[in-house]
This record gives structure tokens, sequence and C-alpha cells, in this order.
């Protein structure tokens, strides 16, 4: 969300510069997506159940949001000046594939939702190992994400081919590993016995190192990949097998994330227009953006969670009979029982 208010300032002022840069997070998102799938997935799983488990939590939000950006783009096109409101654009944007908007990147009309590509990937490759004995399914997610890059480059030129062919999807595979070594007893031990705050220092360090190196390609993997590993091993160690942190509002701010990162581009747009046009100061309208954007989101974020997420969620579970249990920490850990995720 700040990143986003920052292109967006960047974008209508040429007096105001904010350095900072939303890369770590992304990288960081991408193997703490590869250890969760490792993480919830359970033995009585089948692909189909998996599939739409996952697919009834992402979809209803992401699908109200880009009906939201759409009916925007076509009222006012000035508010999402990029965004291709083609049919083959719409129905793109609508089943997670890829497709170039009007400014050339590979982005659909609500424009973050090209993460929730590699997302819907991935939980389309992880239901598919479910087909395989338990103990080859990491490898064989693992195996085939490899294969995506590889077979991406053997396509024609275009969306496809540097979507699925960008070498950033290792980092979910650098996920999975993570949760399969924290499934080993000599790896459980070494964590309850070590701290983990010096994993993170490192790994915070790491990123500060790849931001100045700002390489690309599998040079940006090489600089990012390592620092990501680290914080993802060391917090879910430290939250699986040492001390977990108990704080309310980090638990919400959980709870609500995939609201704050739907949600607010739909406020940018508007709010961002609004202010840079009534006050005429980039500064203060960069301000305003910021004092408005960021509660609002949050809150928006909260009553979607509490009164449409959950409840579509329960619904679509329950009409489409779908397992309810809760996720096990890791599969044959001998811990305490803790929350599902």
């Amino acid at each position: 969300m700040i990143f986003h208010i920052r292109e967006f300032v960047h974008a209508h002022s040429d007096t105001v510069h904010l350095a900072f840069s939303a890369a770590p997070g992304f990288h960081l998102f991408l193997a703490i997506s590869g250890f969760i799938l490792v993480y919830i997935t359970q033995p009585h799983d089948t692909p189909m159940n998996f599939m739409l488990k996952r697919t009834v939590r992402i979809v209803p939000l992401y699908w109200t949001a880009t009906t939201l950006a759409l009916g925007m783009a076509l009222l006012k096109p000035w508010l999402f000046q990029d965004a291709d409101t083609s049919l083959s654009s719409i129905i793109s944007s609508y089943l997670f594939l890829p497709h170039y908007d009007l400014g050339a990147d590979i982005q659909p009309i609500l424009f973050v939702g090209w993460t929730l590509g590699y997302i819907m990937l991935f939980y389309l490759l992880f239901s598919l190992t479910l087909f395989v004995p338990e103990q080859y399914q990491i490898p064989s997610a693992i195996l085939m994400t490899l294969g995506v890059i590889a077979g991406a480059h053997l396509l024609p030129n275009g969306a496809y081919r540097e979507f699925y062919g960008d070498p950033i999807l290792v980092e979910f595979a650098m996920g999975c590993i993570i949760g399969l070594i924290l499934r080993q007893s000599h790896v459980q031990d070494f964590v309850r016995r070590t701290p983990m705050w010096p994993f993170v220092l490192i790994g915070l360090a790491g990123f500060a190192l790849a931001m100045k190196l700002d390489w690309e390609g599998w040079g940006k993997i090489a600089t990012y990949a390592p620092p990501s590993a680290l914080l993802v091993f060391a917090c879910a160690g430290q939250d699986l097998f040492r001390q977990p942190l108990k704080n309310k509002m980090v638990s919400v701010g959980g709870q609500i994330s995939y609201g704050i990162f739907l949600i607010h581009p739909l406020l940018i747009s508007v709010v961002g227009v609004a202010v840079f046009n009534i006050t005429g100061n980039d500064w203060v309208a960069t301000a305003l953006m910021f004092v408005v954007i960021i509660p609002l989101t949050t809150v928006l974020a909260y009553l979607s969670f509490r009164y449409f997420e959950t409840p579509s969620n329960t619904w679509l579970r329950r009409t489409l009979r779908l397992s309810n249990k809760p996720p096990k920490s890791v599969r044959q850990v001998q811990i305490p029982s803790q929350p599902g995720t």
C-alpha cells in the first residue's frame, strides 16, 4: 500500500520523491507462500478439495474488487489509465491469466492482481502433488515449479512466456524447501536451542544489500532469495518451536491483509486524483494521501474480513462440502498444537 501510494505520487508530481522499495516484500511473499502451502496441507486432502479451499478464499473478494475496478475504468478511464478493458483482458483478469495492460506491463484490470496469478499457479501445482505419495509431494512441487520456468521458455514471446518463465518462481520452491526442512527433528532441536533473532537481523541486512545492488534476472534471485529464506525460517521456527508472538494487533493485521492488498488500489486512484486537484500543492497532497488512504483502507479491510470474506468463505465451504478442519502446524512435529492459520 505504501509503495503504491509512492508510485502514484511520483507519477503525478515533479517535486516529491519518496525513497521506498517494495521488492523485499514481494520476494518474502513468494517464500512465505511456498512455506504456507507445506504448512496447511493435510494428509486427507484430495487435489480437488485442496484447490477449492484455496480458491474460495481468494476468489470472492478479488472478483468483487476487479468488478469495481472495471466499472471505474469504464466510467472514469483516467482513474485506471493503463487498464485494458477489452474482452480478452477482462477474461484474463478474472481467470488469473497473464495479460499485457495498456502500459505494456503484465497486469490485470486491478493491477495488484498479477501476484495472484502466481498464487493460483502455486495452488494448482501443489494440488497436483496430492496425487503422489506424501513423501514425494514437496519434491514434486519443486520439480514442477522448475518445469514451469523451463517450459515457459519454449513458448513464443509474449505474456505467458514472460510471466511463467520468470526465475522469481524459484522462491516459491525455496519456501517449500523451508517447510520440508522444518519437519526434520534435528532441525527442530536446533531451533529450540538457538535464538532466531540473529537470523532476522542477517536477513534484513541482506535485503538492504539486495536493494543497493538492484540486480535483474537471476542476479535478483541470488540477492533476494537468501534473506527471504532466513526471515521465513527464523519467524516460522520461532512461532512453531520457541515462543510464538501473541499480539492481537499482529493477528488482526494478518487477517485483514488480503483486504488491504485488494482495496487500497481502488482508493489510491480516487483519493489521489482528488487531493492533487484540490490542494494544488504536491507535498500537502502527498501527506493527505498517506493520512487518508492508510487508515481508511485498514477500516474497510476489517469490515470486508468480518462481513464479507469470512461469511462468503464459510458459505462456500459449506455449500461445496469442503473439509473445515484446522490446519496442523507442521506434519509430524512433536510440539503442542498451534492455532490454525
